[in-house]
């Protein structure tokens, strides 16, 4: 099958405003002779188990090349298949539940991983600190915990900030493990790295690339005191992780021999996964080291996903250039464009993410591998998802690398697909899944989203309580946007103004005045910590009689922070991703403030519970 421009590179969109948009005629050309050149294989054949499936003739297959036997029409069994037609053709087969599973009516904390240190973190918030929040959420009635993607990043001197740039999205961080419970820790003096790494906590700017130092010097003295009596559990999974792990372990080994993630200058032979099988041999304890801290990354994410209340993962919506996954699938990566955002009446410049487009038509030639891995990946310990920028499904907005945003085009996706696949790996999983769905967002997304039982996104400071729909993840803002300590006092609009950053003002502060309103505070006097927390408890007594679903509470509001955590669209001029919480999690979690919350949101439960 050959894809057609109307149907992966569309001419107009409709933005946030609802006006009819025309794309941009030029940059159109050249994406649709980028993606639509070549003949693909046809897009895989969704189906539901028992169900009738007319295109469903022929010889079905399982994935390993065994035949089952005829297709009958009907859907078989959930899984993956493959379908094989007298005439030679071969199409991929989704087998999928119809509907995610659902999450019952609750409340739950929302976390940026990295930024919740505890007494006993090394700098950095870790897989141990989220066991604590999860424990103490669940004692407090909260049924879920929403972190910060805890995605991998590159073993380099300069660590990446951000954790939805990440190096690849099936594997994990490594700056967020808790090294002292690292197996054989302790039998490894670690007492100079640790006084060292603790003494970070007293800044409240995270410096990942000390934390990396310390962490990485410690782990390579757990692993040379306890290499040769790894436990079978680790041989297991590490053999269980294959080719994949194989890879981005060899990946790492090169990022790290060149002091760089930018894999495009090094050496030439090294430039794909073939031309580094021969270092990779030759490296093999190196290799085997990434291999092992994967490992010990995946048993401690696993704990702390059991540890309380369910862990809500949080899915990037791409990997950086300089990365392992584009090293990897760089067949299938448009480099000379980045995906992001048109503008809207909240970012007025639009929006570039640093991000390489992937290829729709080469991503359905991989049957999904790489998406496949990543949905698997992210379920093998959460109990939910939350898809950054859910539009990804549908279609990712595409920018030619130096142009402004304004001149980008949409691209779309194999949506039925890339949908059929996350249900079904929800439903092995026993998860629900969020779609972050604000912004512009195409006509009919959220009404399929309700249809498949994915829930939406709501943030108070962007949209009325009032309008939350039933089936949604509420909260007050997001990571992009301002805190309610930021909105009530004016820090927020001062910060913008500082750095430059377009905003529309006169909204921001039609906003702080409601805010203001409903919490009682007078604008005309002094705003400080007592107006603050007046107005947190205000903003998230709203939250708890709305109608969605699940509804959250950021750790930032119930801590007063005032800054936000992500700037967007900036680089330098805003500390993005590297702002700890301004104490120790475990004392922010007994404050009154966030214990009056805790009380405040469970009460919606309670009121759940009896009805």
């Amino acid at each position: 099958m050959t894809l057609t421009l109307p149907e992966v590179v569309p001419a107009t969109y409709v933005d946030a405003h609802g006006a009819l948009q025309e794309l941009n005629p030029q940059t159109r050309a050249v994406v649709a002779a980028s993606v639509t050149g070549a003949g693909v294989p046809a897009s895989p054949l969704v189906c539901c188990p028992g169900e009738p499936c007319a295109d469903l003739t022929g010889r079905l297959e399982n994935l390993d090349g065994v035949v089952l036997g005829d297709a009958n029409g009907i859907g078989p069994e959930a899984g993956y298949y493959r379908l094989r037609t007298d005439d030679g053709a071969s199409r991929l087969v989704i087998s999928a539940p119809a509907r995610f599973p659902q999450p019952e009516r609750g409340w739950g904390w929302a976390v940026q991983l990295y930024a919740a240190r505890s007494r006993r973190s090394w700098g950095i918030g870790d897989f141990d600190d989220l066991a604590r929040v999860a424990r103490s959420a669940r004692a407090a009635g909260a049924g879920s915990v929403l972190i910060s993607p805890v995605h991998a990043a590159a073993p380099c001197p300069v660590q990446q900030s951000s954790p939805y740039s990440p190096a690849s999205r099936q594997w994990l961080q490594l700056l967020h493990i808790a090294v002292e419970d690292v197996p054989g820790a302790a039998d490894v003096d670690l007492g100079d790295l640790a006084e060292r790494a603790r003494a970070l906590n007293g800044q409240r700017l995270i410096d990942r690339d000390t934390v990396w130092v310390l962490k990485r010097t410690a782990l390579e003295r757990i692993w040379a005191a306890t290499r040769d009596r790894l436990p079978l559990e680790h041989d297991v999974w590490v053999a269980a992780g294959g080719q994949d792990l194989h890879r981005f372990a060899t990946w790492c080994v090169l990022a790290e021999r060149f002091a760089t993630a930018y894999w495009p200058s090094w050496p030439e032979q090294y430039r794909t996964p073939a031309g580094a099988a021969e270092l990779a041999a030759e490296q093999a304890e190196r290799v085997a080291f990434f291999s092992w801290a994967q490992w010990v990354a995946d048993v401690q994410f696993g704990a702390a996903c059991s540890a309380g209340a369910t862990v809500v993962a949080d899915v990037a919506v791409g990997f950086d250039s300089s990365s392992a996954d584009a090293w990897v699938h760089q067949d299938i990566v448009c480099f000379d464009y980045e995906v992001g955002c048109p503008p809207d009446r909240h970012n007025l410049d639009g929006q570039k993410w640093g991000l390489p487009a992937v290829n729709p038509a080469g991503l359905v030639a991989a049957d999904l591998g790489p998406f496949v891995a990543m949905v698997r990946s992210a379920l093998a310990h959460a109990g939910a998802l939350r898809i950054d920028h859910v539009m990804q499904l549908w279609r990712l907005y595409w920018v030619p690398q130096g142009a402004h945003p304004a001149d980008g085009v949409y691209v779309h996706y194999p949506v039925d697909a890339l949908l059929a696949v996350l249900r079904l790996e929800a439903d092995r999983a026993g998860a629900w899944v969020v779609g972050e769905d604000m912004g512009t967002v195409a006509d009919g997304v959220r009404e399929t989203m309700a249809e498949q039982g994915m829930l939406g996104y709501r943030a108070a400071l962007r949209l009325p309580v009032d309008q939350f729909p039933e089936p949604a993840m509420g909260a007050s803002s997001t990571h992009d946007q301002a805190t309610i300590a930021g909105t009530l006092t004016g820090s927020d609009n001062d910060d913008l103004r500082r750095i430059g950053k377009s905003a529309n003002f006169e909204q921001l502060e039609s906003v702080r005045r409601e805010l203001a309103g409903v919490a009682g505070v007078d604008l005309s006097e002094p705003v400080g910590p007592d107006q603050v927390a007046r107005a947190v408890r205000a903003q998230y007594s709203r939250l708890s009689d709305c109608a969605a679903r699940v509804v959250l509470a950021s750790l930032d509001d119930a801590g007063a922070v005032a800054e936000r955590p992500n700037m967007p669209g900036t680089v330098t001029a805003w500390p993005n991703w590297c702002l700890a919480l301004p104490r120790p999690v475990e004392d922010l979690l007994e404050e009154p403030l966030a214990r009056d919350v805790a009380a405040i949101l469970d009460a919606r439960r309670s009121r759940a519970v009896a009805g």
